[in-house]
């Protein structure tokens, strides 16, 4: 019965020690999780707007503590695809911030509401003389963003000012934000050549970049006005890639090459060295008589340009102008020769733009006629004509006698050779009784000024010839040249 009792007490002794250790233990778990509650409560709740009393302020009488969450600030803008939460305040920016007419440019919103449609709009100047141009309309995402891309407009380029406004207003809202461009006008394009050494006409490839998209570039070489000797397209980078163009002319020595934008106002330059022109002159016949052509050809000109023909001068009034080809040449340039050029002559050609000048010289070979009378000998009373050839064409031949070696000539007929400068039987003389042993003949030509000379022996007519004697000869008017 003793040790019945004994077991019993041992066994309630043993128990209420578990129950000890395990009372213990529930406190330190206990202790523990209201030290974490009131941690979390103290640094992660107030960042969800919930306020605590816990470790806090005490609310103030009337004032009324709540355990929802206010409304989330909306997202002001997006990095690498995370929306970053900011202030709530609309924002807009314009990528590049430097603008050229025409060029894409990247609008880039925020802060405003989702789903609002939003008008974009440029403004130009300032007070009374401020221009707007709308860009167009954007839509906020569900975090009230928007992303869009428009062709900066060209509109209002005449503004006083060098900047643009950019405004994004929301509609039926107030949220408005606002930007600025500013207008790269002047700024310098970057050009290259495939050459920095050339002639007037020679072919190089221009490069250029930095314009504005589609517009049209002014090539001058040696100014920056006036006519331009090239104009260029740019694509849509406002870029233009190996286009061949013509080196223009300009002095000779260094110069530059500018290109001008006609809307961006950009402007790219580069020096290149203009070589000197060495053009030559194919001329043929080197001789001819004068009413005959002289042909001439040339090349190493500037193509496109006129070359100038003068006779024996580099100045005065050009005889011919010949309009080059486009690699500076020119063919069956030619003239007839007149009757007043004489011996030597001298062609100076000059080209019209370029100022190349190179000559060419030629000889006018005289006129070197022959004459026969229709017979050799007879005695007075003979009625002669003329057989004649090597004058010019169709020109008139006056006929001249001399009675006797010493005596004067006096004209005694006159007649006309065909185109080829011939006559037969062509005039009429009678030989005079008193002609002597011999009459001396001597024809002239009157636009060639040829000249030839025939004798006709005289009969001795052991005598007086009654040989009645002839009137002067009048020339008639047909027959003056």
């Amino acid at each position: 019965m003793a040790n019945a009792v004994r077991t019993r007490s041992g066994q309630s002794a043993q128990e209420a020690r578990v129950r000890a250790r395990q009372n213990w233990k529930r406190l330190l778990i206990l202790v523990v999780a209201l030290f974490l509650v009131v941690n979390v409560g103290r640094s992660v709740l107030p960042s969800l707007g919930i306020r605590s009393p816990v470790g806090g302020k005490q609310p103030t009488p009337g004032e009324t503590t709540t355990t929802q969450a206010q409304t989330t600030p909306p997202a002001n803008a997006e990095v690498n695809g995370v929306k970053v939460l900011g202030s709530g305040a609309p924002i807009v920016t314009v990528d590049p911030g430097i603008v050229r007419p025409d060029m894409p440019v990247t609008i880039v919103g925020s802060g405003f509401d989702p789903g609002a449609k939003i008008d974009l709009v440029m403004t130009a100047g300032s007070g009374k003389k401020a221009k707007t141009t709308p860009l167009g309309t954007a839509i906020g995402d569900r975090y009230g963003s928007f992303y869009t891309t428009i062709k900066f407009p060209s509109q209002g380029l005449n503004a006083d000012t060098s900047t643009r406004d950019i405004t994004a207003q929301q509609r039926g809202g107030k949220k408005v934000a606002k930007s600025q461009a500013q207008l790269a006008a002047g700024a310098a394009g970057v050009a290259k050549m495939s050459a920095m050494v050339g002639k007037p006409g020679d072919v190089v490839t221009l490069t250029v970049s930095g314009f504005s998209p589609g517009e049209d570039l002014n090539v001058y070489w040696g100014r920056i006005s006036g006519t331009p000797n090239a104009v260029l397209h740019t694509d849509a980078h406002g870029a233009v890639s190996k286009v061949p163009i013509k080196v223009g002319v300009s002095a000779v020595g260094t110069t530059s090459v500018v290109i001008v934008g006609q809307k961006s106002g950009a402007a790219a330059s580069l020096p290149f060295q203009v070589l000197k022109l060495y053009p030559s002159i194919a001329l043929k016949p080197y001789a001819m008589r004068a009413m005959n052509p002289v042909g001439f050809s040339g090349k190493g000109f500037m193509p496109g340009e006129r070359v100038l023909v003068r006779l024996n001068s580099a100045g005065g009034a050009p005889i011919l102008a010949l309009q080059t080809d486009g690699a500076g040449a020119f063919h069956s340039g030619g003239f007839i020769v007149p009757y007043q050029l004489k011996g030597a002559q001298r062609l100076v050609f000059t080209g019209e733009l370029s100022g190349a000048t190179t000559t060419s010289s030629f000889s006018v070979l005289p006129y070197m006629p022959m004459v026969r009378t229709s017979t050799y000998g007879g005695s007075p009373g003979t009625s002669i004509s003329f057989y004649a050839q090597g004058f010019g064409a169709n020109e008139a031949v006056w006929v001249y006698a001399a009675k006797g070696k010493g005596a004067k000539s006096q004209l005694v007929a006159a007649f006309r050779v065909d185109a080829t400068g011939r006559a037969r039987a062509a005039g009429q003389y009678t030989i005079p009784g008193d002609a002597g042993d011999a009459v001396l003949f001597t024809l002239v030509g009157q636009r060639s000024g040829g000249t030839a000379t025939v004798t006709f022996k005289v009969d001795n007519s052991a005598g007086p010839v009654d040989v009645p004697p002839q009137p002067p000869y009048k020339l008639p008017p047909d027959l003056q040249n």
